[in-house]
Formats: structure tokens, C-alpha cells, sequence
């Protein structure tokens, strides 16, 4: 009966042991090396899809450059072979060389430039002019009759007079749209592949121990951080073809010369390139295996030291064990002198469990190493509507260290006041110390978290615990002032702040980071170095408001025009209507805001800086805020709008006449009448292209074609209106129009008034 007792005792704490201690090391491994396998994949992605982040910026950076040097008049000459003598095709031929050669210099990571004439056979590049393609040059030729509108081709050879060059060639027709069979010619540009693996191996450490490529939709490599790869494709490397068969995103396992290999890949949505990443699993997962090991050796460790432990318990104890364990081994042999001597060397365990948490904390550091690439893309997607509920972004926010509360947030956007001795990387340090003080300040007391988008701006989101939106408008207010002040009196940096309104969820975040930047463009009326809420420049829901607010249209236009006498007397009219509707002294003020920030945008959209314009203005939103009356507020915007047609007058004096211009205004005023006048008529009356006259047009107007169209077509319908004999519609075909309704809507936009009412106020 005792034996039994004890056994039975014996084998239920054996099994109570073993079970503990298999679950206290299995449930730390499924929690910990699987939650980090996971992680490290997501970092590879991250990566991958860093890098086509910025092949696609600088891509579509020099794709931008392009279009803007095809667009020189040189290039309209080159492409036609239109030249009235061969003194002015060569000094044309010279000027383009010249513009080819500066756009290269402000374009560094660019090799070379060709431009060919399909007209005239010939083709022009930064070095050397061919009067015809030879057999080095003929590649160009065959992507005449290319698909779309611009190709990216992969790595190939191309002969630059002393050399073979490895390039990517990015290749636009000529005109920019236009279609096989209608074009002119071509404009290529070469990046050295070179350059392109430099762009990839930048984001990678000295040490790490992969390969990345490029490969193109026919698995051909674009570039390979392995030169003798160059040029290669699904037959020198077979597991490309699993690549492309692939989706847009993947990762699998190949064994690659007895070498399990890891292949991360993911598809870029502008070159349909695939960015490929090629690592060992040794590699990849060092540190996991490393840290399983150890965690199966501990586990194995602490099991056999458990039963040793029982044997002996159970020996010096119960005694049953020792016919246990002859039935098991067949017979009882006493242990040598010295096995209980090698049991108590259990102090290497602390060596064990000290290399465990070593490994871990390198694993977690590298982790955290991406934390702020995490960041960013989780608050990009906040303010843009990705993300909209808390619930899904909270275990993220958990993860990468970011406290928000559930409910009320609002987002400021703010601007470092750049001057001409600061350098981008100095904007870039100067930003950074920004989010710093910002986030330091609003988690003090809230919570928030504060982003780089480059260029001297960042973006703040602000979270409340509690409150409701207008308490926490002014808090946030409180707050920004605060960070302004830190960053004047530490960092001698002038900083201007916009805030949006407060929501009570997430979803309001994306509203709220959208006002927020239309607060800040008002530092134009504001002043640097202030915060702007939405609530200082609200619109009104007064309905006169909306009504007196609409003839702002008809004043930019008149500005753009220079018309100052028109100016002067539609703000007038503006300023009698806002007293006879009974208007607000608020609303006044908000309705000259509104006014002279129409008219900045004016300005700036036809190339005057608008600062340069207020700059001897002072602070006109103090200005304004501090009028006793009506009658200052209007003298006030009279000295803005006045300043700003000097301006207008000023440039169009310096500008100078065009002879083409000058003939195509007086074909438009002569042919108004035609409904069908066109850019495509007027192209093939003066031999031009339509975006060439449009972008000659707008540079010597400022204005487009068909608004001028327009304008001519009401001003002549105003003459016709006075005579009360002829009908509206009569009016209409005779200045153009074929859709009445078409022309009421226009007169109504131009004048304000409907022709029947233009009619009346106005008798002949």
C-alpha cells in the first residue's frame, strides 16, 4: 500500500514539474519568436517599399524636369527642323546644346540627354550633334511608335563616344501626348545604374549581408547590388520566374547552392518594376535562431535537472524509484562518487538566461530602429482617412510608443520661417527639435505625436482625454503659443502655426488637418510667429455674406486686367452693399480678409510673390482688427488692391511685346464670332502646337485662351445688349455662342448681372 501511495505521489509532482516548466518556456517562445519573425518580415517590406518611395520621388522628379525642358521654343525648332536659314538652325541648334547642358547641371544624378527629330532624321545630346542615327543610336528610333506617354527602359548599354555606359533611359514622345503616328521625335534621359544601386544601398547598413535587384516586367535586372548579375534574367536566375508569377507583394524560400534563401519582393506602381531583396535565412533570422536555441537548450536543461531532481528526491525518500528505475535500465547501480557533484553546476545557467536576454534586446533594438518609418506611414494614414477608428490603431499606437486618447483630436500644421542662409539640412535639424519641443509640451498634460513632411513643415496631432471641442481649442491654443515661444527664445526660429477645428473621433482628423492648412496660409494677413486658428477666418453663415462675398470674383479679375478705375469702384459697391445689408463689424472685417487673400492667390498664380507685395504693408490682420469704422477697413484695402496692380503693371511693363501673341489676340478678336475657335485652330493658322500656344498665351496674358475667349465674346455681347431690337439669343450666336444657356451662365459670371438685367441697368 505504501508503494503505491508513493508512486502515485511520486509521478503526480513529476508530471505537475514538467508540465510547468514546458509551458514556462513554450509560451514566451510562441509569444516572443513569433511575434518577432513576424516583425522582421515587416521591416524587410518596410524597406522594399522605402526604396521604391524614392526611386518613384526622384523618378518622377526628373520626369517633371523633362516636360519642363521639352517645353523650351528651341525644342519646337529642333523637333520641326523649321528654320528660315542654316545661320539660324545652327545658332538654335547652339542654344539647345546650351539649355541641355544647364539642365543636366541642375540635374546631377542624370547622365546624358537625346533629343531626336524623326522629321529631320537627327538627333542632338549634351555632347555631340549627329546630322543622322548611326547603329549606336538606333535603340532610340525603335520606341517611336511606343505605348503611352513615357517608358522607362531597364539597364542598357549605350556608346558615349570613348565608353559603354550602363543607363536607365526614361523616354517621352514628342508633343508630350501624343500619339504613334503623330509624332515628332523623341526626348530621352539617362541615369547611371550606378547612381540607382548607390539610391537602393543607402538604405542598408555597412554590414548587411543581402542582395537587392530591380527587375523588369519581362524578368530582365534593371540593377543588381552584384555586378556580375547585371543583365540577367529567369535563365541565370531561376527563381525570378516564381517572381513574376507572383503577385505585388510576396516572399518565399528557395535553396540557392545548398543555401536556404529568403526572397522578399514587392511591384512598384510607377515603373512595374519589381524590387527584389535576396538574404540567407542565417541572415534574416540570426538572431531568432540564436535566441530559439537558447530557449530549447534552457528547456532541455531545466527538464533533465528536474529529473535528476526527482530521481534523487524520490531515492533518498520514497525508495520505489529504485525499482523504477531497474525495470528501466535492468538492474540498480549505485551512482559514482562525484554524479551529485556535477548536479549542483547549475550557475552556467545564469550565463544561459544572461545571453537570452542579450540576444533579445538586440532583436527588439532593431525593431525599434524602424519605429520612426512605423510612425510616420500610421500618422500619414490618420490624416489622410486611412485610419479612422481608434479601436484599429490602437494595439499600432501601443506598439511604436505613441499615446493618443480615444476621443477628441485636432491637427496643426506648422512652417519654420526659412532664411536664405539656412540649408536644407539645417530645416531638417530645425523640424526635428520642432516635434521634439512640440511632443514633449502636449503630453505634459495631453497627448499627441508630431511629424517631418520636409521642406521646414510639420504636422501635429493633438489628443484630449476629456473637455469638449471649444475647451479644447483653446487649450491647443495655449499650447502652440507655448511651443512658439520655446522655439524663439531657444532656438532663435520664428515659427507660424495653423489649427484646425476639434473632433470627437478620428474620423475628424483628416477635416481637421485640411483646415489646419488653410489656417496657415493666412500668415500672409497674420503675420509670422502667431498660431491661426480655423475660428479666426470662419466663414459667416450670414446669407448677405455669401451674396456680397461673390463680387470678390469680379475685382481679381478686374486686377488682373490692371483696370484700376473698375477696381476702385466694385470695392465701393462691395463695401455699400455689406452697410446697407446691416452687416457685422466682424463680418466687415472677415469680408476684407477674404477680399485681399483672393487677391494674393491672384497674384501668386500669375507669378508676383505675394509677401514682396504686403511686405510694407505691416501686419494687415492687426490693422484691420484695430479699425474703429467701416470707412478705414475700405481705405485699407483700397492701398492693398492698389499696391498690387503696381505690381501687375510693373511686370507686364518689363515683360516686354511678342509678335505671335500680338497676332494671335488680333485673330481671336477678328474670329470671335466662329463657335468653333480653337487651340487646334489656332495652331494650325500660326504653325505652332496647341500647348505651345497655350503655355505662350498664359506666360504673355496670364490668362488661358478660353478665358480670354470669353472675355472678348461678353464685352462684345455687352455692346450688342444695348440694342433693344435684337433678342438675347440673337446676341449669343452673334458673339459665338450656340448653347444659350451656355452663354447666360457666362454673362452671369462675367458681369453679375443676366443680360436682361445688364440690359435695364444700362440703356443705350
Amino acid at each position: 500500500m505504501r508503494f503505491n501511495i508513493s508512486r502515485k505521489i511520486s509521478l503526480t509532482y513529476s508530471i505537475v514539474l514538467l508540465v510547468i516548466i514546458v509551458l514556462s518556456f513554450m509560451l514566451p517562445y510562441v509569444g516572443t519568436i513569433g511575434r518577432l519573425e513576424k516583425d522582421l518580415k515587416d521591416v524587410h517590406y518596410a524597406l522594399l517599399k522605402q526604396i521604391d518611395n524614392k526611386i518613384e520621388l526622384s523618378f518622377r522628379e526628373t520626369e517633371r524636369n523633362l516636360l519642363k525642358l521639352a517645353g523650351e521654343m528651341e525644342f519646337v525648332y529642333f523637333m520641326y527642323d523649321s528654320y528660315e536659314n542654316e545661320s539660324e538652325k545652327y545658332t538654335n541648334f547652339y542654344s539647345l546644346s546650351n539649355k541641355v547642358t544647364s539642365f543636366l547641371h541642375s540635374n546631377p544624378q542624370l547622365a546624358s540627354v537625346y533629343v531626336y527629330s524623326d522629321v529631320s532624321g537627327k538627333i542632338l545630346t549634351n555632347k555631340v550633334y549627329l546630322p543622322s542615327l548611326d547603329n549606336d543610336d538606333s535603340w532610340l528610333v525603335e520606341h517611336l511608335n511606343m505605348d503611352g506617354y513615357i517608358k522607362w527602359l531597364p539597364t542598357h548599354k549605350i556608346w558615349e563616344g570613348s565608353m559603354q555606359r550602363d543607363v536607365v533611359t526614361l523616354i517621352r514622345p514628342y508633343p508630350a501626348i501624343s500619339k504613334p503616328g503623330f509624332r515628332k521625335g523623341l526626348v530621352a534621359v539617362n541615369i547611371d545604374e550606378v547612381l540607382l544601386q548607390r539610391m537602393i544601398a543607402g538604405n542598408y547598413d555597412t554590414q548587411y549581408a543581402g542582395q537587392t535587384m530591380l527587375l523588369d516586367h519581362e524578368g530582365n535586372v534593371v540593377t543588381h547590388s552584384d555586378r556580375s548579375k547585371l543583365y540577367g534574367n529567369s535563365e541565370t536566375l531561376p527563381y525570378i520566374q516564381q517572381i513574376l508569377d507572383g503577385g505585388d507583394k510576396g516572399e518565399f524560400t528557395v535553396n540557392i547552392e545548398g543555401t536556404e534563401t529568403s526572397i522578399f519582393y514587392q511591384k512598384s506602381d510607377y515603373t512595374d518594376w519589381k524590387i527584389v531583396t535576396v538574404i540567407p535565412n542565417s541572415a534574416v533570422y540570426k538572431q531568432l535562431e540564436s535566441t530559439r536555441d537558447l530557449l530549447i537548450i534552457v528547456a532541455l536543461c531545466m527538464i533533465v535537472a528536474a529529473l535528476l531532481f526527482m530521481f534523487y528526491f524520490n531515492h533518498r525518500t520514497f525508495k520505489p524509484i529504485e525499482r523504477l528505475a531497474g525495470k528501466m535500465f535492468g538492474a540498480y547501480r549505485k551512482p559514482p562518487q562525484g554524479a551529485v557533484a556535477r548536479l549542483k553546476g547549475f550557475g552556467s545557467l545564469e550565463t544561459i538566461f544572461d545571453q537570452l536576454h542579450t540576444d533579445r534586446e538586440q532583436l527588439e533594438q532593431q525593431v525599434r530602429d524602424f519605429k520612426p518609418v512605423l510612425k510616420w506611414r500610421l500618422m500619414m494614414d490618420m490624416l489622410t482617412g486611412n485610419k479612422t477608428e481608434f479601436a484599429a490603431v490602437g494595439h499600432q499606437l501601443e506598439y511604436i510608443g505613441i499615446k493618443l486618447f480615444p476621443h477628441y483630436y485636432m491637427v496643426c500644421s506648422v512652417e519654420i520661417e526659412k532664411s536664405e542662409t539656412m540649408s536644407s539640412r539645417d530645416q531638417a535639424l530645425y523640424t526635428f527639435m520642432l516635434c521634439n519641443v512640440a511632443e514633449e509640451l502636449i503630453n505634459a498634460e495631453h497627448a499627441g505625436i508630431a511629424a517631418d513632411l520636409g521642406g521646414g513643415k510639420a504636422v501635429i496631432v493633438i489628443s484630449f482625454a476629456e473637455g469638449d471641442e471649444e475647451q479644447n481649442q483653446l487649450r491647443a491654443q495655449a499650447i502652440m503659443d507655448l511651443v512658439l515661444k520655446v522655439m524663439e527664445r531657444e532656438f532663435h526660429l520664428s515659427v507660424t502655426a495653423g489649427l484646425g477645428k476639434c473632433y470627437a473621433s478620428m474620423d475628424g482628423i483628416p477635416k481637421s488637418y485640411d483646415q489646419s492648412i488653410k489656417a496657415l496660409q493666412y500668415k500672409l494677413l497674420f503675420g509670422a510667429a502667431a498660431v491661426i486658428s480655423i475660428d479666426d477666418i470662419s466663414t459667416s453663415q450670414n446669407q448677405d455674406y455669401y451674396k456680397i462675398i461673390k463680387k470678390a470674383e469680379r475685382i481679381t479679375e478686374a486686377l488682373k486686367q490692371a483696370n484700376s478705375e473698375q477696381v476702385n469702384q466694385e470695392v465701393i459697391e462691395m463695401f455699400s452693399d455689406a452697410l446697407g445689408s446691416n452687416l457685422s463689424p466682424d463680418l466687415i472685417r472677415q469680408l476684407a480678409y477674404e477680399l485681399i487673400m483672393k487677391a494674393l492667390q491672384m497674384v501668386s498664380s500669375i507669378g508676383i510673390d505675394p509677401e514682396d507685395t504686403i511686405a510694407s504693408l505691416g501686419n494687415l490682420h492687426q490693422r484691420i482688427s484695430t479699425c474703429d469704422n467701416w470707412y478705414e477697413i475700405e481705405q485699407i484695402v483700397h492701398s492693398v488692391l492698389n499696391g498690387i496692380l503696381d505690381k501687375i503693371v510693373e511686370k507686364r511693363n518689363s515683360r516686354g511685346k511678342n509678335k505671335s501673341v500680338e497676332s494671335i489676340i488680333q485673330y481671336i478678336q477678328e474670329h470671335y464670332q466662329e463657335s468653333d475657335l480653337s487651340l487646334d485652330q489656332l495652331a494650325e493658322q500660326f504653325q505652332l502646337t496647341p500647348p505651345y500656344i497655350s503655355k505662350l498665351f498664359k506666360e504673355h496674358t496670364e490668362r488661358n485662351f478660353i478665358d480670354y475667349l470669353i472675355e472678348i465674346r461678353i464685352a462684345a455681347s455687352q455692346e450688342l445688349l444695348k440694342d433693344k431690337n435684337k433678342k438675347v439669343n440673337e446676341v449669343s450666336e452673334m458673339v459665338g455662342y450656340t448653347n444659350t444657356r451656355s452663354f447666360l451662365r457666362a454673362f452671369k459670371k462675367y458681369t453679375g448681372l443676366t443680360p436682361t438685367e445688364y440690359r435695364e441697368r444700362y440703356k443705350a
